[in-house]
């Protein structure tokens, strides 16, 4: 039988590898610079390299305005997300006490934290792919791809090391007639989660579909701009929109759905006779999301030896291929 501390350590050090590898992928995008391959181009055209410099700095120009767009309405969808965080944590504490509340206020801000993150790489990682595809399609795809990971990897890391905290905090500090009223209460961080991704998701949503809307009244009919074109402003809130309702609202979404499969999982261990007098029995749903961020840092190791991109039909196999390497991996588990 496994011990205790064997299974805090399985849960733990995966948690932590993938925080650090997130930290890695996000140090390599960083890397990249926008400089438009002059030396490239130039061996191209003799006049390409100036072109380029006058690309480029649209490009910068395009990319700063849509994350600052994107983190002006982030910050202010936070702040009624703050206002709602604190009514309902006063109606959970009459209603339900105050370690649910405290997991419902921790599950609360994860969330939150796992959107920013998702919108700070994506904003920053969008130019850099683009700029990459510049120079060919296997380089664009690699920032891509790191870009992603570190939303997705980050997301799981940081929902199972504060759900794992919580566990220890609860146990330490508080005292639950059973693990099952424990769990129970730690269901709260499944409803905070879910609580902010509502808001991300649709908040972002009603704001994208409102800049399409302007960019098809106002200003191509008013004003002759075409809906893609960048010097409608309805453009530049459209793909603010977007990142915000498909990336802050996925990454909040994609946490709820985590944190509340998890939550529910434990809270059926802890009814369980096989189960609930073990720790590893107990552990088990969270063990199975320590696994699978190994399985996802191994299939980002090897996606590039089986399926190489070349051309655009590539693309769609290497992202196909990289769910049957995770599955094939995760299966057994």
């Amino acid at each position: 039988m496994t011990g205790s501390f064997e299974v805090n350590l399985l849960v733990v050090v995966p948690g932590i590898l993938g925080l650090l590898w997130s930290v890695k992928e996000w140090i390599s995008v960083a890397n990249v610079k926008i400089d438009g391959h002059p030396d490239i181009l130039a061996n191209q055209d003799s006049k390409a390299k100036t072109a380029a410099a006058d690309i480029v700095s649209e490009m910068i120009k395009i990319s700063t305005t849509i994350q600052e767009g994107a983190m002006s309405f982030l910050m202010a969808e936070y702040t009624y997300m703050a206002v709602y965080i604190v009514l309902f944590s006063i109606f959970l504490v009459f209603f339900t006490g105050v370690p649910t509340t405290i997991a419902f206020v921790v599950g609360s801000i994860t969330s939150i934290l796992c959107g920013w993150i998702g919108m700070k790489i994506a904003v920053f990682t969008n130019v850099r792919t683009t700029h990459q595809c510049w120079k060919n399609l296997s380089a664009g795809f690699d920032v891509a791809i790191q870009g992603g990971c570190v939303m997705g990897l980050s997301l799981v890391s940081l929902g199972l090391l504060a759900l794992f905290a919580l566990i220890e905090v609860f146990k330490a500090y508080f005292d639950f007639s059973s693990s099952q009223v424990m769990y129970e209460a730690i269901a709260g961080y499944g409803l905070g989660g879910s609580s902010i991704a509502l808001f991300g998701r649709v908040g972002g949503g009603i704001y994208t579909k409102a800049a399409d809307v302007g960019a098809d009244l106002s200003g191509k009919n008013d004003y002759g701009l075409e809906e893609d074109d960048y010097r409608n402003p309805a453009c530049i809130a459209d793909n603010v929109g977007d990142n915000v309702g498909d990336i802050a609202g996925m990454g909040a979404d994609l946490f709820g759905s985590f944190a509340e499969s998890t939550c529910a999982a434990l809270v059926l261990v802890a009814a369980s006779p096989d189960l609930k007098d073990s720790w590893a029995g107990q552990m088990y749903p969270m063990l199975i999301s320590s696994a699978g961020i190994v399985v996802g840092l191994v299939t980002l190791l090897t996606q590039g030896i089986f399926y190489k991109v070349k051309d655009m039909p590539d693309v769609e196999k290497a992202l196909k291929g990289i769910l049957v390497i995770s599955t094939v991996l995760m299966t057994p588990v």
